[in-house]
């Protein structure tokens, strides 16, 4: 297969769109277990599988890169991927793993910005890919179906950001309590060393110490006798 160079949207190379056999059964039942499309009618499922593309990818291979623009979402049927980010530092930074029914990169569908992680598959993978140029086709074959789709993603999109500013939220509140208790110990550590460098001071000079202890004898055993 071609390097990809501009988008993950290079089926046209596997699977030509003119000759592609409609989606098998087997695809269909795992539309119906997709979020996205959990809620549409047989019928319009059956739609929805007519402009999807299916292919396999093996196991390392990959199928979405980071920084490549967007083309569409993908859905794995069977297998598995690993999703992971690259540091500035050159690290790779493991995010999530994706199997059966996982739907990932969704936001492309809507949007072409640079995808901002790349997915590998870890095993040998069956992925159904339904890109931006169907959708748009289908918002003029069948506008009711198209609308379905965007506000169903819109809700999946959306309870996804609350996750995530929920998550920060917390991850903030956490930080700063941490601050507060590593405040607190370096106050505390501070003061245990200025005590060390600085221990308190006995005044007077030291015969006049000494003549001070010498005039409060023990008399313990004079009251005895």
């Amino acid at each position: 297969m071609a390097k990809m160079n501009q988008t993950d949207a290079t089926w046209d190379a596997v699977v030509d769109r003119k000759s592609k056999a409609k989606v098998e059964r087997s695809t269909i039942d795992v539309l119906k277990d997709v979020p996205i499309f959990e809620e549409l009618g047989n019928r319009e499922i059956q739609n929805i599988a007519r402009i999807a593309y299916q292919r396999y990818y093996s196991a390392g291979e990959v199928i979405i890169h980071e920084g490549q623009n967007a083309a569409g979402m993908y859905i794995m049927v069977d297998g598995q991927a690993e999703v992971t980010k690259a540091l500035e530092d050159g690290t790779i930074l493991h995010l999530t793993t994706l199997e059966n029914s996982g739907l990932f990169g969704d936001v492309g569908l809507l949007d072409s910005s640079p995808r901002t992680a790349t997915v590998r598959a870890t095993r040998d993978s069956s992925i159904i890919g339904f890109f931006r140029p169907e959708l748009l086709e289908l918002m003029n074959s069948d506008p009711r179906l198209a609308s379905k789709v965007i506000f169903k993603l819109g809700q999946i999109l959306t309870a996804r950001f609350r996750f995530i500013h929920n998550e920060f939220e917390k991850a903030q509140e956490e930080i700063g309590r941490l601050k507060a208790e590593l405040a607190a110990a370096s106050a505390v550590d501070e003061e245990g060393r200025n005590m060390v460098s600085n221990p308190p001071s006995v005044t007077g000079s030291p015969a006049e110490i000494e003549t001070s202890d010498s005039i409060n004898p023990d008399t313990s055993g004079a009251e005895d006798r």
